[in-house]
C-alpha cells in the first residue's frame, strides 16, 4: 500500500477528543511517500528497527500480531507528513489482507486518531484521504472534514535542513497559533491562487515565529529570482516553486503534486 507524503502550508489547531481534533488548513500530496507491506515479524523504516508511536496505535487496535516494512524516500520528522501516512497505510494494507471491511473513511479516523493521540500531526491523514491541494475547512477527523481541493499541476522542490518535534509544538499553548492559522486561512480563501497560497504560508511561518532568519533567508533567494517560497510545516524546511534552493546546504528532493495520495 503506497501512501503520499503530505506537506502543511499553514494550520490552525484544534485539539479535544480525537474525532474532535484537527486543524484548519492547507496541505498537498505529492508523488513520493510510504510503501507498507505486511511481513512476519519486526517494524522496520528502510530496513532498520523502529518505533513509530503512530504504526503501533493502529496495529493494536486492529489486532494484528505480525511485522510491518515501511519504505521511504524521504527522511522522518522533517514535515512530510509521515507519521499520518505510515498510519494510513498499515491501517489500509491490514483492512485488506484482514479483510477487515472497513471503510477508508474509518480506516482514515482510526489513523487520524493515532495522530492526535501521539500528538503528530492534525491534518496530515485528511489531505492524504483526498489528494491534491486540500484546503480543510473543519478543525476534525477525515470523516467529518469538509474540505476543497485544487488540482494544480506543478512540480515542487524541497531544502530539508533539519527535524522539528512536532509533538513540541503541539503540546503547547495553541490558542494564539490557532488565531493565526484562521486569519491565513481567510486570506487565503480571499483569492484562492497559488501565489496566494505562497505569500500567506510564508506570512503564517513569520508569525509564528516557525521561521528563523536561515529560513527566511532561503525564502527570500527564491522570490528573488522570481519563484514562490514558505517553510513546510511542522519540519526545519522549504518548499518552492520556480528554483532557487540548489545552492544551499540540505538534503534536496524534487516531487509533482499529485491528486490521489493513496494507490495500491
Amino acid at each position: 500500500m503506497f501512501v503520499s507524503a503530505s506537506v502543511t502550508c499553514f494550520f490552525a489547531p484544534k485539539l479535544g477528543k480525537p474525532r474532535n481534533s484537527g486543524s484548519l488548513g492547507v496541505g498537498f500530496t505529492i508523488d513520493k511517500g510510504v510503501k507498507v507491506e505486511l511481513v512476519d515479524k519486526g517494524f522496520l523504516f528502510n530496513g532498520r528497527d523502529v518505533e513509530i508511536p503512530t504504526l503501533m496505535h493502529v496495529v493494536n487496535s486492529l489486532g494484528y500480531d505480525g511485522g510491518i516494512k515501511v519504505e521511504s524516500d524521504l527522511p522522518l520528522g522533517c514535515g512530510f507528513g509521515l507519521s499520518g501516512a505510515i498510519a494510513l497505510a498499515t491501517a489500509l494494507e491490514i483492512n485488506e489482507k484482514l479483510e477487515l471491511n472497513r471503510s477508508l473513511f474509518q480506516i482514515a479516523d482510526l489513523a487520524h486518531e493515532a495522530e492526535v493521540l501521539n500528538r503528530t500531526g492534525l491534518g496530515d491523514v485528511t489531505t492524504q484521504c483526498h489528494g491534491g491541494f486540500v484546503v480543510r475547512k473543519v478543525a476534525s477527523c477525515p470523516s467529518r472534514c469538509l474540505v476543497d481541493r485544487y488540482l494544480w499541476n506543478v512540480e515542487v522542490e524541497f531544502l530539508i535542513m533539519g527535524e522539528i518535534e512536532t509533538d513540541e509544538i503541539l503540546g503547547g499553548n495553541l490558542k494564539s497559533l490557532y488565531e493565526i492559522g484562521r486569519e491565513s486561512m481567510k486570506e487565503f480563501l480571499r483569492r484562492p491562487t497559488m501565489k496566494n497560497l505562497f505569500r500567506v504560508s510564508k506570512d503564517f511561518s513569520i508569525k509564528t515565529g516557525f521561521a528563523d532568519d536561515e529560513i527566511i533567508d532561503v525564502i527570500e533567494a527564491v522570490e528573488s529570482r522570481g519563484g514562490y517560497a514558505s517553510m513546510m510545516m511542522i519540519g526545519r524546511g522549504v518548499f518552492a516553486v520556480g528554483g532557487g534552493l540548489d545552492e544551499f546546504k540540505g538534503m534536496h528532493v524534487k516531487s509533482k503534486v499529485v491528486a490521489c495520495g493513496i494507490r495500491l
